[in-house]
Order: structure tokens, then sequence, then C-alpha cells
């Protein structure tokens, strides 16, 4: 699945860069939802939720109670619940419209029909959008320092992938490195790269809010 598909239809004000954006951090919100839950997940792709969100929103003609951006990263959770749901549904034979353990953890909304767009679970309290955008950012910029800024060595990535990420043990992990670690000095390296990723996201952000500030001056 490609991150963009062929002529999406865009919401008024919405260029290209700005969607490729907005896609970006409706990724986001769905990985933040599929956190530790791999086999639920497994074979899923987020970009299909991303696609199955963004369809959705266009339908009722991107309206939103909001700024965009937030609902469209409230309405890709929402989505993303909703794969949750379904999978749990058939594993376990019960109804696909009651609340699933994602819901629970996650906030996620009452009903099936509260994670379509234009519903009470998509068109969310104004500030409660805006506060999930603002952790779904952190956590966008966060996966880019993690997978793509030059900002961890290889092994600081493998480790700190495997073992925040993928939620493997430090001793087990350890063992697989070549040469092999300790779990201590496995949780050594670990510990040092969350320093870094949340030095590069601080960094961007006090970045992004600089720049905002001289566009309104300008």
């Amino acid at each position: 699945m490609h991150d963009k598909p062929q002529g999406p239809r865009l919401p008024d004000g919405v260029d290209d860069q700005e969607y490729r954006r907005i896609r970006g951090l409706m990724r986001a919100s769905v990985l933040n939802v599929w956190r530790g839950r791999h086999q639920v997940i497994a074979g899923l792709d987020p970009w299909d939720i991303v696609d199955e969100a963004w369809s959705a929103m266009a339908e009722s003609d991107f309206s939103s109670k909001g700024p965009f951006v937030a609902h469209a990263v409230v309405v890709a959770r929402n989505k993303a619940v909703d794969a949750v749901r379904r999978v749990e549904a058939r594993r376990a034979d019960r109804s696909i419209d009651a609340r699933s353990r994602a819901d629970v953890e996650g906030g996620g909304p009452e009903s099936l029909h509260e994670t379509l767009a234009g519903s009470r679970g998509a068109d969310v309290d104004y500030f409660r959008g805006l506060d999930e955008l603002a952790a779904i950012q952190r956590l966008a910029l966060a996966e880019e320092a993690i997978y793509t800024a030059e900002v961890l060595t290889r092994v600081e990535r493998e480790v700190f992938i495997a073992v925040r990420v993928d939620g493997k043990s430090r001793a087990a992990v350890g063992r697989e490195l070549a040469p092999p670690l300790t779990g201590q000095r496995v949780g050594q390296i670990v510990a040092h790269a969350l320093i870094k990723v949340q030095a590069y996201v601080t960094e961007r952000e006090q970045t992004m809010t600089s720049a905002k500030t001289s566009d309104r001056s300008g």
C-alpha cells in the first residue's frame, strides 16, 4: 500500500503537501491504537485504515466541528479501534458493536456506529481533538527520530525498537545481538536512546512553534 493513493479527493484549503502531512499524523494515530497488539493486528496495514478514514470523511464532505487535522486524527483513531474490534469479534465470536479492550484502553467510542465520520465518536469535543492532535504530533516526531532522522546509531535503533516497540525483554534482545550484550547494558542503551529521541522531539516542537510565531508576526 502506497502512503498516498492516486487522485485523492481533498478538502478545501488542503494542498498536496498538507495532505501528506495529515496522512502521516493519521497513520501515527492508528499505530498508537495498535501499540502492543502485534498478534491482534498482524497482517493489517495502517495505510489501509488511513484510506478508510479518509474515504469516510470524504463521504461527509470533510465536515468537522473544529480544525480539520484534529478531526482527521480522531477519525483515524476510531477506525483503528474499529479494525481491532473486528479482529477480536471474529476470534471471540461476539457482537462487533460491543466495546473491545482497545476501546477501554484507548478511550474509544461506545459503539460501532460512533466510529463513522460525522458521528459523536468522530466529532468529539473541540479541545479533546486538539489535545489528541498534539499527542499524535509528538508521536509522529518520535517515530521520525527513531526510523528516519539521523538521531540514533544502528545499534541504538535496533535495540530501542526491539525493547520499546516490539516489547521484547532486554535479556532476550541482548542475546540476539552480535556480539551479545547483557540485559543491563541493553537497558542503558534504551535509556540513552530515549533521551536522544525526547531531545529531538523537543527541538522540533520548538522549531515549529517558532516558525508559526514568525508567520503570524509577518
